[in-house]
């Protein structure tokens, strides 16, 4: 009832539409990973997000833990920024595998690579599974900046995994498309190449252990 409740609350903040974010939630420099789904309960991820030509930021480094089921959080640095980043996730409605009903995400957190502001956010995600060895991620939302939250950022992703150890994947923040691919060798490793804002190009690595057991 909580979940459900304030989820309903940031629904319903006064919004005024508007573009333009650099880099979502699901993209791997803030969330640790690009499909926008909530960390297993007991998962410790580490990741570092090198961006050579960029701009605005030319590192990322951040870890994120899985608190609960329904709840994760994550620290992070922005190398060329100098500040430090964080944000906090809950699932407000858990994804039902056997129906269409997504996972529905509330959080908060900096969601801009050159950076320390902070966002709301509000995010779903759904995995369909066309066969054993592939498998779609699909994200859609929104956030606001805070303190103001008078304008609202789409966001949206796509990942697609290939026998469980290579992906495609497709974030947009409202103003620009970051895509890449990626490769697990081992459950506990996954590097990625990627074009920020379809231009600058980055590579990251992404390493998961798994601390305390995982909920059943």
């Amino acid at each position: 009832m909580f979940r459900t409740v304030l989820l309903l609350l940031v629904l319903l903040l006064p919004l005024e539409t508007a573009l333009a974010q650099e880099c979502g939630p699901s993209c791997p420099a803030c969330s640790g990973n690009s499909q926008g789904a909530l960390l297993e309960k007991g998962s410790l991820v580490v990741s570092g997000l090198l961006i050579p030509t960029g701009e605005e930021e030319r590192g990322v480094l951040s870890a994120r833990y899985g608190i609960l089921k329904w709840l994760d959080a994550g620290v992070g640095y922005t190398v060329m920024a100098r500040k430090p980043i964080w944000s906090l996730r809950f699932q407000a409605l858990e994804e039902q595998k056997d129906s269409w009903k997504p996972a529905i995400l509330v959080g908060t957190g900096s969601v801009q690579t050159g950076g320390a502001d902070q966002s709301v956010y509000v995010q779903g995600s759904k995995a369909f599974e066309p066969s054993r060895n592939f498998s779609i991620r699909a994200s859609g939302g929104a956030a606001m900046l805070m303190p103001e939250l008078e304008k609202v950022y789409g966001l949206a992703g796509l990942t697609a995994n290939l026998f469980q150890r290579f992906s495609l994947f497709a974030t947009f923040d409202g103003r620009s498309f970051h895509e890449g691919a990626s490769v697990t060798p081992a459950d506990w490793l996954t590097i990625s190449a990627m074009l920020i804002e379809s231009r600058h190009l980055a590579a990251s690595i992404i390493l998961e252990w798994v601390i305390t057991g995982r909920a059943k």
